[in-house]
C-alpha cells in the first residue's frame, strides 16, 4: 500500500514539474505592451525648430532642434535631431545613454497615430551591429544584429537580420526564429484580448523556382517547412486557438489545421467565407463547400456555388438547390437570400426581382415580419430599422414596418459604435440626429461632426455640441470626455495651439 502512495506521488511531482516547464518555456514568448494612458509631454515647434513642453505648457526642451520624437509621452526621453546626428535627452536636460554609440527609436509600421513608436525598448549599436536596451538602458538584446525593425503589424515583436538572413525576436529577447529565412511577415491573426500578440508568421525562402513558404506559430514551432507556393491564414473567431492555413502547391490547394492537413492539395481554389467560416472549394471547374474541418458540406458537382447570407446557392444543370451552413437543402426560393444583423433576434431579407433587390426583415425562425417591398434595409438599434422606399428616400421602420421616422431624407446612417442616426436633407442643408429613442435632438446646418470613441462632437458656426453614445446632451466638462480624452492631445496647452499635420504628427505653436 505504501509502495503504491509512494509511486502516486512520485507520479504527481513529475506531472506538477512538466506543467511547470511548459508554462515557464512558453512565457518568455509572452509579453506585454506598454499602454499609454495619459500624455505628459508634446512636441514643440518654434520657428522651424523642435521642442518640448509639457502638459501644464512648459518648456522642457528648448526648441533649437530639426526634429524631435517622443517614443512614449508618458516618459521624459526625447530623441533630439539635428540632422542626422541624434542625442537622447530627459526633461531635466541630462543625456542618456552615453555608454553606447548610438541609441534610436524603433518606428511601428503602418500605424496611423502620433503612439506609433516602441514605447519600452530602443534600438542600439556598437561596432556595427544592432542590440535593444529598455528605458532604464539596460541591454536586453547584445548587438548581434545587421539591424533591427518593428514586423509589420506587430508591437513588440523585431525583423532581425544576420547574414543577410532574417529571424524574429521579442521585446523580452527571445529568439522566436533564428535568422535563416529570405522574408518573414505576420499572419494577421489579431484580437481585442492580444491585439496582434499570438499571431504567427508567413516564412519564406527564394529558390531557383521563386519563392517557397511555411509557417511557423507565436511560440517558435514549425508547422509547416518551406515548401509551398503560398499561405494564407484564415480564422474561426477569438476564442479558436486552432490555426487554419489554406496551402498551394504546383496550382493546388488544400488546408491545414495546425500540422494536420484537412484537406489534401487537391483544388484548384479554395476561398474563404468570413460570415460563416466555410471554404468555398473548387475542383475540375465544379464548386462545393468544405469545413475548417475538412468536412465536404456540399460536393464539388456544382457548375456555380455562391453563399450568400446564411445559405448556400448551388447551380447544378439546369436544377437550383440552397443549403444551411451544415449542408441541409433548405426549401426557401432561390432568389431570396437571408442576412444576420447585431441583433440575433432580427434578419435581413432579400428578394431578386428582374435584376432589382428588395429588403424585408424576418425573425430568427424565419417568420416574415416585413415583406421585400423596400430598397434598403439595414438594422439600426434596438428594435428600429433604416429602410429606403421606392421615390429614394430613407426613414425609419420598427420591426413590425411600421414608419417611425418619415422618409424624407436623402442620407441617414447610424453613427459608428452610437445608438445615434444622422440624417440629412440635401435640398435644406440640414442634418438632423435622432437618439436611441428616436427623439429628435438637434437640427443643424454645415456642422462639423467628431464620432470620438465615447462620445460626438457636433460643431457649427456657433456653439460646440456634446452628445453621449445613445444621443443625450452632455457638457465638455462631462466625465465622460474627461475620460476619453486622456489619449488624445488637447486643442490647447496654455499659449500653444494643436497643430496637425497628419495622423502621426501632432505639434504645438503659439
Amino acid at each position: 500500500m505504501k509502495k503504491k502512495i509512494i509511486i502516486l506521488v512520485i507520479i504527481l511531482i513529475i506531472v506538477i514539474a512538466s506543467i511547470f516547464a511548459i508554462k515557464s518555456k512558453n512565457s518568455k514568448y509572452e509579453y506585454n505592451l506598454n499602454k499609454v494612458t495619459s500624455y505628459e509631454y508634446f512636441t514643440l515647434i518654434s520657428n522651424e525648430k523642435h521642442g518640448v513642453i509639457n502638459k501644464n505648457g512648459d518648456i522642457v526642451i528648448n526648441p533649437n532642434y530639426t526634429d524631435i520624437i517622443i517614443p512614449n509621452p508618458e516618459k521624459d526621453i526625447f530623441f533630439c535631431y539635428n540632422n542626422d546626428a541624434v542625442e537622447v535627452i530627459n526633461s531635466k536636460g541630462e543625456k542618456l545613454y552615453t555608454n553606447f554609440e548610438k541609441v534610436e527609436p524603433i518606428k511601428l509600421k503602418n500605424v496611423a497615430t502620433t503612439l506609433n513608436y516602441e514605447k519600452s525598448v530602443f534600438k542600439f549599436q556598437k561596432d556595427g551591429k544592432y542590440g535593444l536596451i529598455n528605458t532604464e538602458g539596460k541591454i536586453i538584446v547584445k548587438n548581434e544584429y545587421e539591424s533591427i525593425e518593428n514586423l509589420q503589424l506587430c508591437e513588440g515583436l523585431f525583423l532581425v537580420s544576420q547574414n543577410s538572413k532574417y529571424g524574429i525576436i521579442n521585446l523580452k529577447g527571445t529568439v522566436v526564429i533564428n535568422p535563416s529565412y529570405d522574408n518573414i511577415t505576420s499572419d494577421g491573426y489579431y484580437t481585442e484580448q492580444d491585439g496582434y500578440r499570438k499571431s504567427g508568421f508567413i516564412v519564406s525562402n527564394k529558390t531557383d523556382d521563386g519563392y517557397r513558404y511555411g509557417y511557423i506559430t507565436n511560440t517558435g514551432k514549425t508547422y509547416l517547412s518551406t515548401s509551398y507556393n503560398s499561405i494564407a491564414r484564415v480564422r474561426k473567431d477569438d476564442t479558436d486557438k486552432d490555426v487554419y492555413l489554406v496551402v498551394s502547391q504546383s496550382g493546388k490547394y488544400g488546408l491545414y489545421k495546425n500540422k494536420k492537413n484537412v484537406i489534401s492539395q487537391e483544388y484548384q481554389s479554395i476561398e474563404f467565407d468570413e460570415n460563416n467560416h466555410l471554404l468555398i472549394i473548387e475542383k475540375n471547374k465544379k464548386y462545393g463547400v468544405a469545413s475548417l474541418e475538412g468536412k465536404i458540406i456540399v460536393e464539388p458537382e456544382n457548375t456555380e456555388l455562391e453563399i450568400k447570407g446564411i445559405y448556400i446557392y448551388a447551380k447544378q444543370a439546369l436544377e437550383n438547390k440552397v443549403y444551411d451552413i451544415n449542408g441541409n437543402k433548405i426549401n426557401i426560393s432561390f432568389n431570396k437570400a437571408i442576412y444576420e444583423t447585431e441583433n440575433e433576434n432580427y434578419r435581413i431579407s432579400t428578394l431578386e426581382n428582374n435584376d432589382v433587390t428588395y429588403y424585408g426583415i424576418v425573425d430568427r425562425n424565419g417568420n416574415t415580419l416585413v415583406s421585400e417591398k423596400y430598397q434598403y434595409i439595414e438594422y439600426a438599434f434596438g428594435t428600429y430599422f433604416i429602410a429606403k422606399n421606392d421615390e429614394g428616400n430613407y426613414g425609419i421602420i420598427n420591426s413590425n414596418g411600421k414608419e417611425t421616422v418619415e422618409f424624407k431624407y436623402n442620407v441617414l446612417q447610424k453613427l459608428k459604435g452610437k445608438n445615434v442616426l444622422q440624417a440629412v436633407s440635401s435640398n435644406l442643408g440640414v442634418t438632423d440626429f435622432y437618439s436611441s429613442s428616436l427623439k429628435t435632438i438637434l437640427s443643424v446646418k454645415n456642422a462639423d461632426i467628431n464620432n470620438e470613441e465615447e462620445y460626438i462632437k457636433i460643431s457649427t458656426e456657433n456653439e460646440t455640441i456634446y452628445l453621449d453614445a445613445d444621443g443625450n446632451r452632455i457638457t465638455k466638462d462631462s466625465e465622460i470626455i474627461k475620460n476619453s480624452n486622456k489619449l488624445q492631445e488637447p486643442d490647447t496647452i496654455g499659449k500653444y495651439k494643436k497643430v496637425q499635420f497628419t495622423l502621426e504628427n501632432v505639434y504645438y505653436t503659439e
